[in-house]
């Protein structure tokens, strides 16, 4: 991968953002970032824009693109909502779940394993999205589904923030879909609903938030 094509320069932000390098709420100048980088405004543009993209930045009224700095207030709000739309989708799973899919799932499970060992960050959270978003369609409701989609790529990027990920010996997460697994294996509405609910109630408490206060500045 070049150094100066909008890929590398995309992961190399990314990596910066997700360690702390670039501070939350900071502003992402592309004439700085050019020059720092050495590379045109270009390749940064296009980076800035796929950051946009995924989440990790937004865009600010006479600011331009910044890091995003979420208030611990919209990390709880967002996690609320979806663990409650993810308990009645793992009850309704139960119902629903066709033996291909419960095979997907075994499959995610065994893949989790290996991605934590190899500590692959973003084949990690693609196969935990895949878990989660498998079990929303399975529950047979498309909106339910839609929204828990929403809910996932938003959480992910608190996620990424803020998990211990690269520091853990032990995943939790790990258990505790293979505990979701056996409970739509065993179609046991109220252990699936159970298991969705211990699950992300880990995840939350598992993160290490550091909201930085209003009066920050970053530099």
């Amino acid at each position: 991968m070049e150094k100066n094509s909008e890929d590398f320069i995309y992961h190399k932000l990314k990596n910066a953002i997700i360690k702390g390098y670039i501070k939350q709420g900071t502003k992402l100048v592309e004439t700085a970032l050019a020059k720092q980088m050495e590379v045109s405004r270009t390749p940064i543009r296009g980076a800035i824009r796929r950051l946009t993209y995924e989440g990790f930045a937004i865009y600010e009224a006479n600011k331009g693109a910044c890091v995003i700095k979420p208030t611990l207030e919209e990390i709880q709000e967002t996690f609320f909502v979806r663990q409650q739309l993810e308990k009645t989708a793992a009850r309704l799973a139960t119902e629903n779940i066709s033996p291909e899919q419960i095979s997907k799932l075994e499959t995610y499970c065994s893949e989790e394993i290996r991605t934590f060992e190899d500590r692959d960050l973003d084949e990690y959270y693609r196969i935990n999205d895949a878990i989660h978003l498998l079990i929303a369609h399975a529950s047979g409701n498309k909106v339910m589904a839609r929204y828990i989609e929403e809910l996932l790529n938003r959480t992910k990027i608190y996620l990424i923030l803020y998990d211990p990920f690269q520091t853990m010996r032990f995943n939790p997460s790990i258990d505790e879909h293979q505990n979701l697994l056996d409970a739509l294996k065993a179609r046991d509405p109220a252990a699936a609903e159970k298991s969705m609910d211990i699950h992300l109630e880990s995840a939350y408490k598992g993160m290490d938030i550091q909201v930085l206060p209003e009066d920050y500045i970053s530099l």
